[in-house]
């Protein structure tokens, strides 16, 4: 995927990947949080965290040097809303404390855990609340964010989320969203102690980027599971 992807002159997976959740900077600290678990134990899951939230945050002015993040990335909205400078709200570590939450209640189905990343209607003075995507005055017809919102759900212990695009590039994006999400999901069943679940994507405009591109994707892909060693784009936690 990624020799095709660079043929094509754009970003690998892992670097979509990143957008979504930037692995590389998260110290995974090789432990799930519990009700039961010791204090000091708890305590090296929270600095892992707020080891991976300052060093993006920390990144953030230079990322935003990049013109595509002038308004901000992806994960800058989810832990530093309206994700232009450190010091915003951090939705991520409030869904979980939301989460560990529902497991120190005993509660195992919940379903208003949702994030918020194109919420362009609310102002600075407003919590983030439900799917308020863009103002009525907005007549932009393609731009950041692509990837609007992210719905979280508890059912009977597992976490599942729900992932809405409005435009989804298939060939440049899909793949890579598809493992930054699966990231962030993984992140956060660490994070809160709840089992994995499922992963739904919405696309309202699926982008093939053209037939042509996308059948020769496929053969490759069909060839590549032919070979003898697995074709992988790297493994994260």
């Amino acid at each position: 995927m990624d020799n095709a992807l660079d043929a094509a002159g754009a970003q690998s997976v892992d670097t979509v990947a990143e957008t979504i959740f930037p692995a590389s900077l998260y110290p995974d600290p090789e432990r799930d949080w519990s009700p039961e678990l010791p204090t000091a134990e708890c305590a090296l899951l929270d600095a892992a965290a707020e080891t991976l939230y300052e060093a993006y945050t920390g990144m953030l002015p230079l990322l935003r040097t990049v013109n595509a993040n002038k308004s901000g990335t992806y994960f800058s909205r989810m832990i530093s809303w309206p994700g232009k400078e450190a010091g915003g709200i951090n939705q991520l570590a409030a869904r979980i404390e939301r989460l560990r939450g529902e497991q120190l209640a005993g509660r195992r189905t919940h379903n208003a855990l949702d994030m918020d990343v194109a919420a362009d209607a609310l102002t600075d003075e407003e919590d983030l609340r439900g799917l308020q995507v863009y103002a009525a005055a907005d007549r932009r017809i393609r731009s950041f964010p692509c990837l609007t919102h992210v719905d979280l759900t508890l059912y009977q212990g597992r976490l599942h989320a729900t992932a809405v695009y409005r435009h989804q590039y298939l060939f440049h994006k899909a793949y890579g969203n598809l493992l930054g999400l699966s990231w962030l999901m993984q992140f956060l069943c660490q994070q809160t102690g709840h089992e994995l679940g499922e992963l739904v994507v919405h696309a309202t405009l699926a982008d093939t980027q053209g037939r042509a591109r996308a059948l020769k994707l496929a053969r490759d892909a069909r060839a590549a599971s032919d070979l003898d060693e697995p074709v992988t784009v790297g493994v994260h936690r």
